[in-house]
Parts: structure tokens; sequence; C-alpha cells
């Protein structure tokens, strides 16, 4: 479902790695009865048609959110859309839905979870003009939704995106540890680079990211002494900025398969 492509203790907002999202990332966390996923608009001064916000989301690692719920329709609406005052006008911020290229009114998710739940305004969905193949909040009343064509007819400029992959499969989103550091994401697309590797994640050890802690890792260490590289290769095993013992303590401490 949601897991397309939470450390649960994960400060409930934290900075997006990305300079073009409008606001910091909220989590809606599990121990306050939420599903661990982070949450942001993103918001520009021009139009913003529904397939650009996708390929947007998609470029930093989320989607556009799919609130397939009363409780996370409305906790998404008080917490991540409201408190960023954004305009009035009558269309916008996209959500992750539509149903184009089927029969209209056969609405999707993107994620492919259960259509169950719609918030529609009043007198909506209507397909006006017959194009209307795409959902988003609607500020003209009250962020309940409408469709609406693929360009936003040009009064839309908003987006809200969603993180909620796990490629580790650890149980908490990789967003959020990408953001406290414990994941590393070198080139910033907020897709553990581990998970693009295809090597074990949480094995800080394996330097060479070839599954297993060996004398290919030792000879990393040995031969970055007293420095720290940066990369993917990265023999700063504990990433304290120095190549040392400590780190060579890791490697020696983690030797053989990782799990």
């Amino acid at each position: 479902m949601k897991q397309l492509l939470s450390r649960l203790s994960v400060a409930s907002a934290v900075a997006v790695g990305s300079s073009a999202l409008a606001q910091d990332a909220v989590q809606w966390r599990v121990e306050d009865g939420g599903n661990g996923h982070w949450y942001a608009v993103h918001q520009q001064t021009s139009p913003l048609g529904w397939d650009a916000a996708m390929q947007f989301a998609q470029s930093i690692g989320g989607y556009l959110s799919t609130l397939a719920s009363a409780t996370e329709d409305s906790w998404v609406r008080t917490r991540v859309v409201t408190p960023m005052g954004i305009p009035p006008i009558t269309s916008g911020p996209w959500l992750g839905a539509t149903c184009e290229g089927t029969t209209w009114g056969n609405w999707r998710w993107v994620t492919g979870e259960p259509w169950v739940y719609s918030a529609w305004a009043g007198g909506e969905p209507n397909n006006g003009g017959g194009q209307e193949h795409y959902v988003q909040m609607y500020q003209g009343q009250n962020l309940s939704w409408n469709d609406n064509q693929l360009d936003g007819r040009g009064t839309t400029f908003s987006a809200i995106i969603e993180w909620s992959a796990d490629c580790n499969a650890d149980g908490i989103v990789d967003y959020g540890q990408i953001l406290t550091g414990e994941l590393e994401d070198t080139n910033a697309n907020n897709i553990p680079d581990c998970c693009e590797a295809g090597t074990a994640c949480g094995c800080s050890a394996d330097i060479s990211g070839n599954g297993t802690v060996d004398a290919v890792d030792l000879a990393a260490v040995l031969s970055s002494w007293g420095n720290a590289p940066t990369g993917k290769v990265n023999a700063d095993v504990n990433r304290d900025g120095i190549v040392d013992a400590i780190d060579l303590a890791e490697v020696l401490g983690a030797w053989g398969a990782c799990p």
C-alpha cells in the first residue's frame, strides 16, 4: 500500500532537505495514533499541474498525499495545510488521487490503497468541462475536495507530499531516518544509499557495500586513517569526522555477514 517505493522517536517536525518545499515536514507519529508517515506542502508562485506535482514528489522520494481515512484527512488539514496559510483561491493543494485512464468517477489512490473514504465539497465531483480527472483540496470550501483538470486550470499552486517508504523493512519510515542521519543519503534524494545500492541497511561497518564486513572494509579503514572521505564508500564508520581506532573496532566487532 503506502510503502511504495517510522525512528518513532524522531521529532514531529524537522527541516526538509529540499528548499522547494514551503515548510518543514511533519510526522504523524504512531504514538499519537498516526501511521508514522511524513507530510509537507510544496507551494510555488507559478501554476502547478497534477502531473508536475507528482513528478516533483517522486523526485524527492515521496508521492502526492493519499488521505485514505477521515482521521488522516483531518490531521493533514489541521497540522500540515492550515498552518501554511495558503491563499484562499478556489483550488489546491493537489492530492494523490485520479480517475485518469478509466471510467470517470472511478477514483483511485496513486499508492493502490482502497478507495473507501472521500471528502468532496458540495456539488463535487462534477467533471466540469468533461476533463476533471484529478483530485485536490478545495480552498474555497474549507479544504474539502474538488475534481480538476490536469493543469488545475492555472489556479493551483501547491501540493501535499507524503513519505512512507521503508526500503529496509525495519518498520520505520526511511525519510525520518535520513533526517536524523541514521541512514545515509549522499545524493539528497531522500532514498537511503543502502537501498539504492542494494546492500544491507544498518550495517555501517560494511564500507564496501558487499553485504559482509571483511578484509575489504578493514583495508578501507587502514588506507583512510586520519581523515573522513565522503560518498557511499566512507570509512568513517561512526561518522564522527575522522577515521580512527573507533572505526577499526566497529569493523572488527561486526566481522562477518551483515544481519
